[in-house]
C-alpha cells in the first residue's frame, strides 16, 4: 500500500477517471480542430454547429465524431462511475446521448439538430440544477441560473448572433461538477 507508484497502476478506478477526462476533451479538441480547419468560421456570429454542416468537408468529420466520440464516452463515464447519484446518472446519460445525435443528426440536418442541440444544453442546465441540490451547491445553482440567462439573451436578443459562446460557455458549465463526481473512487 505505501509504494511510490500504486498510483500509476492500472485500476478500475483510473480507468474510469481516464474515461471521464477523455470525454471532456474528445469534444474540445475536436472543435478546435475543426475551427483550424474552417477558416470561415466566426465564434461571434456561428453556432459551433456550423462546423458540422456536410458542406463544410474540411471540418465536419472532425466536429461530428469528435462530438459523437464525446457523447459516447460522457455515458460511459457515466454508466460506470460510483460517485454520481442515481438522477445525476440519468440526466448526464441524457447529455451523453444527446451530444451523440448532435454530431450524428449534424447541422445539415434542420430543425431535428435544432431539437436535440436544445436537449443537450437542457441536460446540462437539469444536471447542474440536481447537482446544486443533491450536494448542497450553491456555485451549481448558480452556474444553472448564468447558463439559463446567457441562453435567453442569445434567444431574446441575439447577444451574440451566433450561438457558439454560449454553447461554449454552456457546455465548460458543467465540467467542474461532473468531473468532481466521477473522479470519487470507491473505497
Amino acid at each position: 500500500m505505501n509504494n511510490p507508484t500504486e498510483h500509476l497502476l492500472i485500476t478500475r478506478d483510473n480507468v474510469f477517471k481516464v474515461i471521464a477526462i477523455s470525454s471532456i476533451l474528445a469534444p474540445y479538441i475536436a472543435i478546435i480542430l475543426a475551427v483550424i480547419r474552417a477558416p470561415w468560421f466566426s465564434i461571434w456570429s456561428n453556432a459551433l454547429s456550423d462546423l458540422g454542416e456536410m458542406e463544410h468537408i474540411c471540418s465536419a468529420p472532425i466536429f461530428n465524431s469528435g462530438l459523437a466520440l464525446g457523447g459516447y464516452l460522457l455515458g460511459l463515464a457515466t454508466a460506470l462511475s460510483q460517485g454520481i447519484r442515481a438522477v445525476n446518472r440519468l440526466i448526464l446519460c441524457i447529455a451523453g446521448f444527446t451530444l451523440i445525435l448532435i454530431g450524428v443528426l449534424n447541422e445539415s440536418y434542420g430543425y431535428i439538430h435544432f431539437i436535440v442541440s436544445v436537449a443537450f444544453f437542457l441536460a446540462i442546465i437539469a444536471y447542474l440544477t440536481s447537482y446544486g441540490y443533491i450536494h448542497v451547491s450553491l456555485p451549481a445553482f448558480i452556474i444553472a441560473i448564468i447558463d439559463v440567462v446567457i441562453w435567453m439573451l442569445h434567444f431574446a436578443y441575439h447577444l451574440p448572433p451566433g450561438a457558439a459562446i454560449p454553447e461554449i460557455l454552456s457546455s465548460i458549465s458543467f465540467i467542474p461538477f461532473f468531473l468532481r463526481e466521477t473522479m470519487k473512487t470507491e473505497k
